[in-house]
């Protein structure tokens, strides 16, 4: 079971707190639960004339730089904009941004603090690589986007939408959007994902290399990352299955996956755009390269078997299980092959 943030936060104050500042907490959060409009908004005045000044001074010094002051919200009840103005009446330094969130890729959840010789304090926040997660991470990489506090997805499939919803949901809050043409985006609300899955520098490597390093998270990396980018198709009396990427990192990934499991594939590369273009006066070159991977037809039983079965976007799937029909459902049909 994924614990929710409070959880984890909780499971982290208890040795940090001593049994004065624990009793503060607990005092606070009584009179935020009991008393009135002034004490559930977290006046000042109200809540240090009944718990004390010094005693709240202590309380918040226990808890900062060692938790964000979002977390310190979770942790009290007390908004972040009111915090702000407690840490300015009680003289408490206070940088918003003093303490970073890094990510790390694990196969255990845990956090802890680390300091730098500067004095910078991080929170190391490990996460565990689910199948779930990786299928995200994945399709995030090839339709969403990924800023400093949340991840979004968009697509128009809606049996994907289901999926996506349900690997989100165990890591924050989500918001839901559609447009009047069906494009839906769901929005993930998460720092930890987020720099799990980027940071300032581009993709997170690291995590890309952790997914890699075992063969079961890789299928369900380029499977969302398929259905994100790549096509499964029929055409006339053929089917067409390749992937088209600009990012060499991840297509040399994923070639290099291929070619382990012995699946036979031709790159093509081009420019993102086949000619020059304007905007205004001002001429444009494409800088880009386009890279197709396209799957050779004998290969295409492996390929289903390592990928095209971990898929859930609905109308690749469905070309995914009428190529097994095609052939008897059997994915080592010789005649496939031919």
């Amino acid at each position: 079971m994924i614990k929710n943030d409070l959880e984890l936060i909780q499971e982290q104050i208890e040795p940090v707190l001593d049994s004065e500042n624990r009793k503060t907490l607990d005092e606070i959060q009584f009179i935020r639960r009991e008393g009135g409009t002034y004490a559930k908004k977290g006046n000042f005045s109200t809540l240090s004339l009944k718990v004390g000044t010094e005693k709240v001074r202590n309380l918040l010094k226990s808890l900062y730089p060692r938790f964000t002051l979002t977390e310190i919200e979770k942790i009290t009840g007390i908004p972040d904009s009111t915090l702000e103005r407690w840490f300015n009446v009680l003289d408490i330094p206070f940088n918003a941004f003093h303490c970073s969130i890094v990510s790390i890729p694990s196969n255990k959840n845990k956090e802890y603090f680390q300091e730098d010789i500067t004095g910078k304090v991080s929170k190391i926040v490990e996460i565990k690589i689910t199948p779930e997660l990786v299928y995200l991470i994945g399709f995030t990489l090839g339709d969403g986007s990924v800023q400093k506090y949340m991840v979004e997805v968009f697509n128009k499939d809606r049996k994907l939408r289901e999926h996506l919803f349900g690997f989100l949901k165990q890591y924050g809050t989500i918001t839901e959007e559609e447009r009047e043409n069906g494009l839906w985006r769901l929005r993930l609300s998460s720092a930890r994902i987020a720099n799990l899955i980027k940071n300032d520098y581009g993709i997170r490597k690291d995590t890309i290399d952790y997914i890699f390093n075992n063969e079961e998270l890789a299928k369900q990396f380029i499977a969302a990352f398929w259905d994100a980018e790549g096509t499964v198709r029929k055409q006339h009396n053929y089917y067409h299955i390749y992937l088209y990427n600009c990012d060499k990192y991840l297509i040399n990934k994923i070639c290099d996956f291929l070619k382990i499991k012995n699946i036979k594939f031709s790159i093509h590369e081009r420019a993102t755009r086949h000619k020059e273009y304007s905007i205004g006066k001002y001429k444009v070159i494409s800088k880009k390269r386009l890279i197709r991977i396209n799957i050779h037809k004998p290969s295409w039983p492996d390929w289903l078997s390592e990928i095209g079965m971990h898929m859930h976007h609905s109308k690749k799937r469905k070309v995914v299980n009428e190529i097994l029909n095609l052939f008897g459902g059997n994915q080592n049909d010789k005649d496939l092959r031919n």
